[in-house]
């Protein structure tokens, strides 16, 4: 991370960020509810967790870049604190979906990797939404 006393377009690239997190977010939901779906049996014949597993790597891949993109971003003075516990719940997202995706096997699914790689998914955001809402809050 990379700390300027200047905030030029900061705000602005968290909001950015913080779309295209609940981009990512919303497709792993996704893929949560496909696996259950593939396991019950309740799903398209094309659907398998080989082809769930190929898809959600894809995606993990392109968060991974996400996450390091947002690391590199250089945060102003004031919001030092906010960008290293943003980066820092990231990464925790990135744990947890790397997590989730090696429990995916091409006929299985290890429920408790699966679960731990979920839980720890949010955790991490739920410190993510804990610094947004410090966010204002005064430096000294």
């Amino acid at each position: 991370m990379h700390t300027r006393c200047q905030e030029p377009n900061y705000v602005e690239v968290v909001n950015q960020n913080l779309e295209r997190l609940l981009v990512f977010e919303t497709v792993f939901k996704k893929y949560v509810h496909t696996c259950k779906n593939i396991e019950k049996g309740n799903c398209y014949a094309s659907e398998s967790l080989d082809h769930l597993r190929l898809y959600f790597t894809k995606n993990v891949m392109k968060f991974c870049t996400f996450v390091d993109s947002v690391d590199a971003e250089a945060a102003p003075c004031n919001y030092a604190a906010f960008h290293k516990v943003l980066v820092n719940g990231l990464r925790g997202i990135r744990g947890g979906v790397l997590n989730m995706l090696q429990a995916i096997g091409t006929d299985k699914v290890d429920h408790d990797r699966f679960a731990a790689g979920l839980a720890e998914q949010q955790a991490a955001r739920a410190e993510i939404d804990t610094a947004f809402s410090k966010i204002l809050d005064p430096i000294f």
